[in-house]
């Protein structure tokens, strides 16, 4: 495990009370990450809020269902988003990167074997990859005669507005920003977590 933390020496002395607060900090992050995942790296219920950055090699799902939303960001109330549903996936080379500004680090989440999911949901304001489907299918349903002024019902008519689904999805080289991610039942076969200096 890395913790990179900013050096700070005034005349000769550590100031302890900003080297502190990086060392609880991550720990405390650290602490929280591996009763999440457990020592084994399994996770039952698990969800993530707030401007993760999601990678990938290759990820294969069945019961692919797409839809869109508002959901809120740590800066942010109300971001368009495109919410992911996958019944199961099998995902290679998975990194979750999360931002920890007051700290100037990145913590990162990494998993050395296949990561086996069931549950995935995902609420993305960006999503960018090679994809392929089994039996898409797009629809749209009627909401025009909905008052939209309330951020509740346009979330509401915004995921029922829209919705394209599939028996099964393949992306390659995938990289999502993500507000939102939750998984049923996680997997994480040689699980690393570690912290990087924010760039």
């Amino acid at each position: 495990m890395n913790l990179a933390v900013e050096s700070a020496i005034i005349g000769g002395q550590t100031v302890k009370k900003k080297l502190i607060i990086a060392l609880v900090g991550g720990f405390l992050f650290l602490g929280a990450l591996l009763g999440t995942f457990g020592m084994t790296g399994m996770a039952a219920a698990m969800p993530l809020v707030g401007g993760f950055t999601v990678s990938f090699d290759e990820m294969t799902g069945t019961g692919f269902k797409l839809y869109g939303s508002l959901a809120d960001s740590a800066m942010k109330q109300n971001n368009p988003v495109a919410v992911n549903e996958i019944d199961k996936a099998t995902i290679t080379n998975l990194k979750i990167s999360k931002s920890i500004p007051f700290l100037g680090i990145n913590a990162v989440i990494t998993a050395e074997k296949p990561v086996e999911i069931t549950g995935l949901q995902q609420k993305a304001t960006m999503v960018k990859g090679d994809a392929s489907f089994n039996e898409l299918t797009m629809a749209e349903k009627f909401v025009g005669d909905r008052d939209l002024s309330s951020p509740a019902v346009l979330a509401g008519a915004a995921a029922e507005h829209f919705t394209q689904t599939a028996n099964s999805i393949t992306i390659k080289n995938g990289v999502l920003d993500t507000v939102y991610l939750f998984q049923k039942t996680v997997t994480l076969g040689g699980m690393k977590v570690s912290f990087e200096p924010a760039k």
